[in-house]
């Protein structure tokens, strides 16, 4: 197959969950043209190199919001945004299939890249779009939302489990649409657990959209060299390659996909975003974490408050980090004890796009 495969850019972590599904697709033979921007393309780009082409196509703006007030306003400004970008990205799309059609389009989380004449499938965890408050009204409409667009795909793929869920009422839950329509594949990740020591005591990942990865990484690295121990950064820099050694504290500006997986597997502990695939990566590692969700980012704030209160992972905010004390806390939570296994979660998949 000739496969069109799209990337949302918010953050790596989209990029990082999609490689197993584009590292098995390419060892299948499968042709694969990459859609995606910035940092997410070059992360793609370092990892698959010229096993797939590249195609750098902006994404819609991600809306972040400081406060409610902040988030209602911005709402009314960023939908035109969104549907213009949309409208943007899905005529450059059209006109990509023109010159080279393809046999289908796989799109982890961009509403615009789909076609009507080809098979395609949006993959995503987040079914249900929530707001600060929890208003109903704007979940039921999000819902709506989703319905239209999930009528453009063919199937819609979910990186969760229907039961022992790890998305909550992100994916789970629904009012509007039938989960029962739904792929729910399991969890999804770059990479899988080893049998290796655990020699790292810390290991922070700094990450997310500018400024607040510049913001977030001001703040831990004043506060890192409080903590006893090993400690390893990653700094989540892609244009970058260095490696920096300071007492017990090493840093690096990148690493790739071979390294991280190393590290994760031997830290007792992560400080991390709350992002969805960080979230799905310790789960399959095993690791218990500090999550502290990127500020007016609402499904990180939110997935951050659901396993606070499920005592599966301890939380806090970028304006209350106290890491001396936040690792404390995260000590005494289980982390995610199911079994997850992503070699199922892809077969899944690779299934649910050859049907």
């Amino acid at each position: 197959m000739d496969v069109i495969y799209a990337v949302c850019s918010w953050g790596l972590g989209h990029a990082t969950r999609s490689l197993p599904v584009l590292r098995a697709l390419i060892h299948e033979g499968h042709t694969i043209r990459i859609i995606s921007h910035g940092r997410s393309l070059q992360l793609l780009q370092h990892e698959l190199g010229d096993q797939a082409s590249y195609i750098d196509i902006p994404d819609y703006p991600l809306l972040l919001s400081e406060n409610t007030r902040q988030f209602l306003a911005k709402t009314l400004v960023y939908w035109p945004v969104f549907i213009k970008q949309m409208e943007a990205g899905l005529q450059r799309l059209t006109k990509i299939i023109e010159k080279a059609p393809c046999d289908i389009v796989v799109s982890d989380g961009r509403y615009e890249m789909y076609n009507k004449k080809i098979p395609s499938f949006f993959m995503s965890h987040q079914i249900r779009i929530m707001n600060p408050l929890r208003f109903r009204m704007f979940e039921s409409g999000s819902e709506i939302f989703n319905q239209f667009f999930f009528k453009r795909y063919k199937k819609v793929i979910v990186p969760d489990y229907k039961t022992d869920d790890l998305s909550g009422d992100l994916s789970h839950n629904l009012k509007r649409i039938n989960e029962d329509q739904l792929e729910y594949v399991g969890a999804l990740s770059d990479f899988s657990k080893k049998n290796t020591k655990k020699d790292i005591d810390y290991l922070i990942s700094i990450s997310g959209p500018e400024p607040q990865r510049t913001l977030l990484e001001k703040t831990l690295m004043e506060q890192v060299k409080r903590l006893q121990g090993t400690i390893v950064v990653t700094l989540g820099k892609t244009e970058q390659q260095e490696k920096k050694v300071d007492d017990h504290v090493t840093s690096y500006s990148f690493v790739d996909k071979a390294q991280r997986e190393n590290l994760l597997n031997r830290a007792h502990m992560m400080i991390a975003r709350s992002g969805y695939s960080t979230l799905m990566d310790l789960a399959v590692i095993g690791s218990k974490a500090v999550f502290i969700p990127t500020p007016g980012q609402i499904e990180q704030e939110y997935l951050a408050s659901y396993h606070h209160q499920k005592h599966t992972f301890y939380a806090t905010t970028q304006d209350k980090i106290q890491l001396h004390q936040d690792v404390q806390e995260a000590e005494k939570t289980t982390g995610i004890t199911q079994s997850c296994s992503v070699k199922k979660t892809v077969e899944q998949i690779l299934s649910i796009l050859s049907s």
